[in-house]
């Protein structure tokens, strides 16, 4: 699987950012080995997807991979969902139930937010990492398990362990190899590329036939900072594309945080049209390092449209 990067049904989008490159020969690399990996980065940026992405690279992939959200499995609980149980052996415990690592056997266990765990389940799931074996929750029995562990975190475990709640040990043992995420922002050649799978995406979700944006909404795209990385893009474009009636999102149907103070992507009224594109290609030839190819791209313009702009407003670069 290929990461700058979402997935969908099997539908993948390789990204062209420099970031998304190295992201992509991160994965590529320690894919193959059974090395345990830490993928950090903000929120929303896909780490389930890069977790995905590795699993679905390595010799684990034709067996489970199993995504946990560590933050939201009551610490009381957190034993029952990793090694599962036996009927009876808790309140509650009506059957007998097969645990995340037993249910991973063979393949890959995805643990996401891990820096959310009780240190009582950290001590149990360094246990389980050190001796690959289990035992249910109830159950005197030991199972054998050969699982692969990628963990991720939007918080500094280091920082973590310095105070004391997260253990040193347990964070040296997920960190054999480690892979930040970057932020849309940090990938904002690749923009374009999600926009328009999202909205291949939501077409299909929604039932719709939106053929694509208006010049003012990539307008705004551009110039919004996208916090919330890939998944408020996601959203945004979802929300749109719902609103939409015509063959093309309209810059009415995108929300007013992404239109910023003014509700408007349009240069601001003081600004004339010419000093607005003069600015817009500034903005793009200083993200992407001057490379007039990829300015062009980031522009959805020709290059020979932007070096002759370049030539029309004289900009010495």
């Amino acid at each position: 699987m290929s990461t700058g990067q979402e997935r969908s049904g099997g539908t993948i989008v390789t990204g062209v950012s420099d970031a998304s490159k190295k992201l992509e020969e991160y994965i590529q690399l320690v894919a193959p080995t059974d090395m345990s990996v830490l993928i950090t980065g903000e929120s929303g940026t896909g780490k389930e997807v890069t977790a995905k992405a590795i699993h679905d690279n390595s010799n684990r992939r034709d067996f489970n991979f199993v995504a946990v959200d560590c933050g939201a499995i009551p610490k009381e609980l957190a034993a029952s969902e990793f090694f599962g149980h036996i009927k009876g052996s808790f309140t509650g415990a009506v059957e007998d139930k097969v645990g995340n690592f037993e249910a991973a056997n063979g393949g890959t266990l995805f643990l996401d937010e891990v820096g959310n765990l009780s240190y009582e389940n950290q001590i149990q799931l360094l246990r389980a990492l050190q001796e690959r074996k289990i035992k249910r929750v109830g159950s005197t029995k030991e199972v054998n398990v050969d699982v692969r562990i990628i963990t991720a975190t939007n918080e500094d475990l280091n920082e973590a362990v310095e105070k004391g709640t997260f253990r040193e040990d347990l964070y040296h043992r997920l960190n054999e190899f480690s892979i930040q995420i970057p932020s849309l922002e940090e990938r904002f050649e690749d923009l374009m590329l999600f926009a328009d799978h999202f909205l291949t995406k939501s077409n299909v979700n929604l039932n719709k036939d939106v053929h694509g944006f208006s010049t003012e909404v990539w307008d705004a795209f551009r110039q919004y900072h996208w916090p919330g990385n890939l998944r408020e893009l996601q959203n945004v474009v979802k929300r749109a594309v719902l609103l939409t009636v015509g063959d093309e999102v309209q810059i009415s149907a995108l929300p007013k945080e992404v239109l910023g103070a003014n509700g408007k992507a349009e240069a601001p009224e003081h600004i004339s049209k010419s000093e607005f594109e003069k600015d817009q290609i500034i903005k793009a030839l200083q993200k992407t390092n001057y490379n007039k190819s990829k300015a062009a791209k980031l522009l959805q313009v020709t290059r020979k449209t932007l070096y002759n702009r370049i030539n029309h407003y004289n900009l010495d670069l």
